[in-house]
């Protein structure tokens, strides 16, 4: 296989770094080797390539067409119903509020004054039930077991 020494030299022959004593004995296999000739053609074609492609030019502020192109696609703001059973729940949440508060202010005006609460009133509830039937109580309590 001789040509695999000519395959090692068609870059440094593509980008022109090639001796001219090596670029002539190139040049003669290339005419007698299609299987170089078309190694040549591909490095060729490559280099072509990479070479327009850095000659385009690019419009690097493209950040106002990119936004206009944003704005295009968003979605119409949809303003959504709210569904019958959520309202319900609302409604139902605020009603039983309102219930509980009701009962308790209802137990709370409900309390009688006669009602034992406080040391006063169970001072005079124990000397009116228990006080008459003991000789020594001296109108002063304690403490008293309410236990039954």
């Amino acid at each position: 296989m001789e040509c695999t020494k000519y395959l090692n030299m068609i870059s440094t022959y593509v980008d022109e770094e090639a001796p001219s004593l090596e670029r002539q004995v190139l040049e003669k296999h290339f005419a007698s080797c299609p299987s170089c000739r078309g190694e040549l053609t591909r490095q060729l074609a490559l280099k072509d390539m990479i070479k327009t492609s850095f000659e385009r030019t690019v419009d690097i502020d493209m950040s106002g067409d990119i936004m206009s192109m944003i704005r295009q696609q968003q979605p119409k703001t949809v303003v959504k119903k709210v569904s019958f059973m959520k309202k319900m729940s609302v409604f139902a949440a605020a009603a039983a509020a309102v219930f509980v508060l009701a009962m308790a202010a209802i137990m709370t005006l409900g309390t009688e004054d006669t009602q034992i609460a406080g040391n006063e009133k169970l001072e005079e509830y124990v000397i009116e039930h228990v006080g008459a039937g003991v000789i020594d109580f001296n109108g002063e309590l304690a403490t008293v077991n309410l236990e039954k």
